[in-house]
């Protein structure tokens, strides 16, 4: 078996865990809510999903933010494709949390919580980074790392 199709395989064995054990939760708090950001662009949250972890930790936690602009298709037809690769960050070690936003030029934007900066760091390397990567607009996906942040308290500070 290739490593491509362990991996694939892995990850929908421990997306069923995580959907059965009721880890997974979409949630509807920041539904709709308008961010803004640091460089003062606006986003729309439109979908948020959570994995609890099996036990608690005080450990330092992080961020993950990226943005890009998708090619090809229409806005409405990405927010809805977006969801796709959901079961496989799910799967992902020290995945915790999305949120989905998107801007009115049409720019997403995700924001992750991530069990620790280390885990945050290497999400990039990630097939799941690789297939945005394919699909974003020449020029315009960004990341950034924020170590030693609750991504709650960071998106607090965000909202309108």
């Amino acid at each position: 078996m290739t490593q491509q199709k362990f991996t694939f395989l892995k990850s929908l064995n421990v997306f069923f865990a995580r959907i059965f054990s009721g880890r997974v939760h979409f949630s509807k708090e920041y539904a709709e809510k308008i961010l803004l950001m640091e460089d003062g662009k606006k986003f729309q949250v439109i979908r948020d999903l959570k994995v609890d972890p099996k036990q608690k930790s005080d450990k330092p936690v992080a961020v993950f933010k990226v943005r890009f602009k998708f090619s090809g298709l229409p806005l409405a037809v990405n927010k809805r494709l977006s969801i796709i690769p959901a079961p496989f960050l799910m799967a992902k070690p020290g995945f915790r949390q999305k949120i989905w936003t998107v801007s009115e030029d049409g720019y997403f934007q995700g924001i992750y919580q991530w069990a620790s900066k280390e885990f945050a760091e290497a999400y990039p390397k990630s097939f799941i980074y690789k297939m945005m990567t394919k699909r974003s607009a020449e020029g315009t996906l960004s990341y950034e790392v924020i170590p030693d942040t609750v991504l709650s308290e960071y998106i607090k500070n965000l909202v309108q």
